[in-house]
């Protein structure tokens, strides 16, 4: 089985030079014209895919081979099956890597496993014929990425006919650019995890930056270069569309969001979905408490910039440690454990949270851990047995001062937590740093599995 969905990838020689701007630009250029459009993203993240999912009102999905292997392939077979083109954003510079010495990791291996052609993305601030140079170096690099294309970001029309003349002297398409734009600068704003997650931007206005953007796209040669250059791709496994079956429509799920807790894969959902329908999305920001629920999910984000507002929500937060000292289910990743602590110091402001575990956050300048994560279970728990090994990612710039005395459930071969040691478990709660995406490790559906069964017995 093989898939001739024409694709590319969307790279650069660095980070920050724009690759998400030219994207979206891309993207929905390609969707005013008619073209059906799949939006993709290299490695774990949440933000980015944020606004895939605005431009075209689609889940985003994730490639990243560190955690997936060669279910990338299928992955993405799967998502741009009902697709006309794919569009791939890549992460960091194009051969940056996990070890900076091998391609693991890299935009580059996704590129080559996918077999999709590259389009550059370059920064067209002071700068004209030394874009030949960087094309040449990143194509020579390795000669098995196809690099087919060019868009320049941050220009003016004065400047972009020397960068135009620069790609194509190169032999590489010239796709298009995006103008400097202070409305696109604004809307597109930056704080201390990346960009600022598209749930808590205008998303009309999103569109509207977008619509614009994408008007110096060259649609025609954009689909021209992804017919021209994207190989059939084969797919060992027989996959189609995922179907779920419904197996416990009782079981009732809660799922904590608004803007304080963003970070949840779609495939989490998803997963939630497969065995009930009874899903209760709960704002922090507005709800007073959790309703009837079995299980209650916090995912990750940025409880510490919307500390004075759930600090504010004190009816939800006594229901939380209610919830929690009743021994019913709860699974938290990252903001959400930082929320389940007694309070979380940002900007030399602390704000009250849910005190079910008995330590302090502490915000930091730099990241405590940024990157992959191994982690070890150490102690049955919710999430595993002894001896399990699990993937994931950690990127958090805090850290936890413990005033209790905890038996964690996990340590880490690689990455942070709390001194190397994560996973706390209160009755039927579990919380830790550790982001975990389905595809990796099934940790929601062991934890409802244990939750139905408990019901059995």
């Amino acid at each position: 089985m093989e898939t001739t969905v024409p694709r590319l990838v969307v790279s650069s020689y660095k980070g920050k030079n724009g690759k998400t701007t030219v994207t979206l630009a891309l993207a929905y250029a390609l969707i005013k014209a008619g073209f059906r459009v799949s939006l993709f993203k290299v490695g774990p993240d949440y933000i980015d895919p944020s606004y895939h999912s605005v431009i075209v009102n689609a889940p985003s999905r994730n490639l990243d081979y560190m955690l997936m292997g060669d279910k990338v392939v299928t992955r993405f077979y799967r998502y741009s099956l009902n697709s006309d083109i794919a569009i791939i954003e890549g992460v960091s510079g194009l051969y940056d890597s996990v070890d900076g010495i091998s391609e693991a990791g890299s935009t580059a291996q996704i590129a080559k496993l996918l077999r999709a052609p590259v389009v550059l993305v370059i920064n067209g601030e002071r700068i004209n014929r030394t874009v030949r140079a960087i094309i040449r170096g990143l194509r020579d690099f390795d000669r098995e990425v196809k690099i087919v294309g060019a868009i320049i970001t941050n220009t003016t029309q004065r400047q972009v006919d020397k960068l135009r003349i620069a790609v194509e002297s190169e032999g590489l398409e010239f796709l298009g650019y995006i103008p400097r734009s202070d409305d696109l600068e604004d809307i597109m704003q930056y704080r201390h995890l990346g960009l600022i997650h598209a749930e808590e931007i205008n998303k009309q206005r999103l569109i509207n930056v977008f619509n614009e953007a994408s008007s110096f796209i060259d649609v025609n040669k954009v689909i021209k270069v992804a017919k021209e250059y994207s190989e059939p791709l084969d797919v060992r496994d027989n996959v189609g569309p995922e179907s779920f079956k419904v197996v416990s429509s009782e079981l009732r799920v809660g799922i904590l969001g608004g803007r304080a807790f963003t970070f949840y894969y779609p495939e989490t959902i998803e997963r939630i979905q497969s065995f009930t329908s009874n899903i209760k999305f709960i704002d922090p920001e507005v709800d007073q408490g959790l309703g009837d629920i079995d299980l209650l999910l916090i995912g990750g984000g940025f409880p510490e910039v919307y500390g004075e507002y759930l600090e504010r929500n004190r009816a939800l937060r006594a229901d939380v440690r209610r919830f929690i000292d009743s021994g019913k289910y709860l699974y938290a990743e990252c903001g959400g454990l930082m929320y389940l602590t007694n309070s979380i110091v940002y900007n030399n402001e602390e704000y009250e949270m849910v005190g079910a575990i008995d330590a302090i956050t502490i915000m930091h300048k730099r990241p405590v851990w940024y990157g992959y994560a191994r982690a070890r279970v150490i102690r049955n728990s919710i999430i595993g047995d002894v001896g399990t090994v699990i993937m994931g990612h950690e990127f958090h710039y805090s850290s936890l001062v413990l005033h209790g005395n905890y038996d964690f459930t996990i340590k880490y071969e690689r990455g942070a937590g709390v001194n190397g040691f994560d996973g706390f478990q209160i009755n039927n709660a579990y919380a830790h740093y550790l982001h975990i995406h389905p595809d990796t490790y099934d940790v929601i559906g062991k934890i409802i599995r244990r939750l139905l069964n408990d019901r059995l017995n």
